[in-house]
């Protein structure tokens, strides 16, 4: 195809988006109108039509966001297909949200499937369950942001897929975008999507591999699915995630993909109200590495031993002495007694509650303010413990959550669905005493219900060929862009390295910045330095799972780094020996284009 043949597809699909935004817009404002007109007539209209006025209403704001959505970015996909017994040719575009005016449809239709397919010969399966067949003649792949195409190709039935046009865009992941995601999936993938609803689900694969895009894609054909929207609205869902960073990302994720009210929490924010209890939170405990190591490894064995102790709120800390006394020595009671001086729970505390709670309650909830209907035909407000009953809970990182915590949230999904989204990797596990395999919790998860992710998109060949000679099993895949070389420099003390990050911050314009360390206390001289540059982000290693940066820094790299004390119980040291070498893992590949590795020894030397 030359590039006069080129223009002209350009021009042609440039002129039918600009149409199709309008009318989008001309619907968005119609609608926002009659919405106001009707919220401003609702205290005028009598009592038996105001039930039928707030579903209107309600579904008038959600079409409202979803216009919204589309202004910007309407379709990603054209198919132009002949459906077997027609003989006109069907323009057929799929997006986000459904358009029929401009015969766009929503990815969640069965026929969006063909978008998957090569041109030529193609069938996807009907609501009713019959096979519409047809010929797919040509396909353009879109990815439209802020209503200008950005990339699109073109392929025929008689010509390969071939580019036909690449805006420049900045790589740095600034938002989310339905295109980006759908440019990536593979069909099978998609099949993955739309498999049966029911049961848990596992979506693993290496950092940077899109096994978070393709969970949330799955969520959102859940809740968008005709068929199953009833029971998968977005109130009754739950995603747990490891830290506010997360959290914070995900929420704005979500509402992109039509995601709404849905629950984003963290493991010890959803036990605190579930306890009825305020107490402040660490995720370990203790004064030095081998302290808190060893401490957990005693918590660890009592958790799972622990008998039917009675729940009380009142008495927390006399609970955990309870169930943690056989097992401390003299030195781990102590610290336990400055824990409790402190009113400080960690995690595997806050996990032995909530077992002790579900012992002695049969079920997980909180209280709320109810209203139960009495003989007289009044309702009388009483407040009362409510059990959870999620139709989905996505847990984020699964390999970072001990086997009593995947327990106790499996039991509070509901039994019409049985659905659990586990996303992570068993390889990146970075805490002591978590799951290691899948009877560790009781789960079975069929073959055709595992997606297992090989490839890396997010960084560069450079960097993933770093860590790969570091001794890592990843896999280089093809198309991946090249970058700058690894940078790995010795230095004497931390001016220096602070010196040569403000070198490059200051070369290197509008990015974002990750510092990161193994020893929280080594960044405080960083944090201190960058207090005010909100590109700069700072943090320990164990933080940094689930987020990215264009460019990463790893600092106090030295001989001890990973040092594990001799006096720890052998099978302990060869837990913390592979937890070490996954949360290298996870810090290597925060970095989306440059990593620099400075300290005073060189990384190949201690791994």
């Amino acid at each position: 195809m030359d590039s006069k043949e080129k223009d002209a597809i350009l021009s042609k699909a440039k002129g039918h988006l600009s149409m199709v935004c309008l009318n989008i817009s001309k619907d968005f404002e119609d609608m926002k109108n009659s919405l106001q007109k009707a919220e401003a007539n609702f205290r005028s209209l009598p009592d038996e039509d105001r039930a039928v006025a707030v579903k209107l209403m309600k579904y008038n704001e959600k079409r409202i966001g979803e216009l919204n959505h589309l202004t910007g970015s309407p379709y990603f996909v054209r198919c132009n297909i002949i459906f077997d017994g027609e003989k006109a040719e069907r323009n057929l575009y799929f997006g986000k949200f459904g358009f029929e005016k401009d015969f766009i449809y929503s990815w969640v239709t069965p026929a969006s499937s063909i978008r998957f397919e090569n041109p030529g010969n193609v069938q996807y399966k009907r609501p009713d369950g019959t096979l519409q067949k047809g010929n797919l003649l040509r396909k353009d792949n879109f990815m439209i942001v802020g209503g200008e195409i950005k990339f699109l190709s073109s392929e025929t039935i008689d010509n390969p897929r071939e580019l036909i046009y690449q805006d420049y865009f900045s790589k740095r992941k600034t938002g989310f975008a339905l295109p980006e995601i759908v440019a990536q999936m593979e069909k099978a993938q998609d099949q993955v999507i739309r498999a049966n609803h029911i049961g848990p689900f596992l979506i693993s694969g290496p950092a940077g591999s899109g096994k978070t895009t393709l969970a949330l894609h799955r969520v959102a054909y859940l809740i968008q699915s005709p068929d199953l929207s009833d029971l998968y609205t977005g109130n009754s869902i739950i995603v747990f995630v490891q830290d506010n960073g997360t959290k914070n990302y995900f929420s704005q994720l979500l509402p992109e993909l039509g995601i709404n009210d849905v629950l984003i929490t963290t493991f010890s924010e959803w036990a605190f109200p579930i306890l009825d209890i305020k107490e402040n939170y660490v995720v370990r405990y203790g004064n030095s590495e081998s302290d808190k190591d060893a401490y957990e490894f005693q918590k660890l064995r009592a958790i799972k031993d622990v008998g039917s102790i009675p729940y009380e709120k009142n008495y927390v800390f006399s609970l955990l002495e309870k169930a943690y006394g056989p097992y401390f020595n003299e030195s781990q009671k102590k610290l336990f007694s400055r824990q409790k001086s402190e009113r400080i729970l960690d995690r595997i505390d806050l996990t032995l509650l909530l077992k002790l709670y579900y012992g002695t309650n049969g079920s997980l909830g909180v209280v709320k303010d109810c209203y139960i209907e009495q003989k007289n035909g009044l309702y009388k407000k009483v407040r009362k413990m409510v059990p959870f009953e999620y139709s989905l809970a996505v847990i984020d990182e699964f390999q970072n959550y001990l086997p009593e915590q995947l327990r106790i949230i499996k039991k509070c999904i509901n039994d019409r669905s049985q659905s659990v989204i586990y996303v992570g990797d068993m390889a990146q596990q970075v805490q002591l005493g978590t799951i290691k395999n899948w009877d560790d919790i009781g789960e079975k998860i069929a073959d055709e219900r595992k997606v297992i992710l090989q490839k890396v998109y997010r960084n560069t060949k450079n960097i993933i060929q770093y860590i790969k000679n570091l001794g890592y099993a990843i896999e280089i895949s093809e198309g991946l862009k090249d970058g700058k070389e690894v940078a790995e420099y010795v230095f004497s003390n931390k001016d220096d390295e602070l010196n040569y990050i403000n070198k490059i911050i200051n070369e290197s314009g509008n990015l974002r910045f990750g510092i990161l360390a193994k020893d929280p206390d080594y960044l405080i001289d960083f944090k201190k330095a960058f207090l005010d540059n909100d590109s700069v982000h700072i943090m320990t290693m164990n933080e940094a799972q689930g987020v990215e940066f264009d460019v990463v820094f790893l600092v106090g790299i030295n001989k001890d780094l990973f040092a594990i004390s001799e006096e720890l119980p052998d099978i302990l040291v060869q837990e913390k020996k592979r937890i070490n070498k996954d949360l290298l893992y996870v810090a290597l590949t925060r970095a989306i284009s440059e990593l620099h590795i400075l300290g005073k020894e060189k990384l190949g030397k201690l791994v």
